[in-house]
């Protein structure tokens, strides 16, 4: 993880869990297809969004120990899920070269004049190694990592079927990567058997690779981050009533229902939140 960005732990998943994920996750899938609910992106990828809401062995996947000691390793003692998704990268998916944290501001040089602001970043934008007049960010200072994520392999991953493609090292670059100029980058396939666990931190450039096969090429992605960021899905809104009705305190933590460090709370709920209960109104006294 230090030296190049990313691991792989081989058998995290045992078969039975691999048995009724798979079950549990093809039986939504069909049932979001009947309802015209699903999902395609343009790059012929197909998301099952929100898992935290579609099953317990999804909600079980979260509390893997392995897992949370390379969590700890890259983002420290605190972080939260920022979004989970099933991914079914389909035959002719296409490449997308970028970083998880994208929306990192790249240093700023010695006149503490910024390249780009921070609210002007975007996806498509301001994505590349050529910011502005096509200046290139100092690499002399890198921000360290705020996001860690986790791609759950549900199919054996093999090149031929678009597994995970990875710049080893290129977390410590201090750059985005560019879609026009690093298409030649050291690229290599994060490839494995089902049940195997890839992890990588939130600076490391990658992208689906393409699939090449006749079937499509299955995996969960389970995404964290630091806790002073927003998340990427609004789980506090989001989660059924039902899930939190069961929800450990920890999985309630990694969700967003815990305040940090004075971030979070409100007025009489500085420790942990809870829907429908408020901070108080306008008051007149008697």
């Amino acid at each position: 993880m230090d030296d190049f960005g990313y691991c792989l732990l081989e058998g995290a998943l045992c078969p039975d869990q691999l048995i009724a994920i798979r079950a549990r996750l093809f039986e939504q899938k069909e049932a979001e297809e009947q309802l015209g609910v699903e999902y395609h992106g343009k790059d012929k990828k197909q998301l099952i969004k929100f898992l935290l809401n579609k099953g317990k062995v999804f909600r079980d996947l979260l509390l893997h120990p392995a897992l949370h000691e390379l969590l700890r390793h890259v983002l420290g003692t605190t972080y939260q899920l920022s979004s989970y998704h099933a991914h079914f990268a389909h035959p002719g998916s296409e490449v997308a070269f970028h970083t998880d944290q994208f929306w990192m501001p790249p240093p700023v040089g010695s006149t503490n004049t910024a390249l780009v602001k921070p609210g002007s970043i975007t996806r498509v934008d301001h994505r590349g190694r050529r910011l502005g007049d096509g200046e290139a960010p100092s690499s002399s200072a890198i921000a360290p990592a705020f996001v860690c994520n986790a791609m759950w392999m549900l199919d054996d991953f093999s090149e031929e079927n678009g597994a995970t493609i990875i710049v080893p090292g290129s977390h410590l670059s201090g750059q985005q990567p560019d879609p026009t100029i690093d298409a030649n980058a050291d690229w290599v396939s994060a490839t494995g058997p089902a049940g195997t666990v890839a992890i990588f931190e939130g600076r490391v450039w990658h992208s689906t690779g393409i699939n090449r096969s006749d079937r499509p090429r299955i995996g969960l992605t389970t995404n964290f981050c630091a806790p002073q960021f927003r998340q990427q899905e609004n789980f506090m809104l989001g989660t059924s009533p039902e899930v939190l009705a069961e929800a450990s305190e920890e999985l309630l933590a990694l969700i967003g229902f815990k305040p940090w460090q004075g971030y979070g709370g409100y007025e009489g709920h500085y420790d942990r939140v809870k829907r429908g209960e408020y901070a108080l109104g306008e008051l007149t006294p008697k």
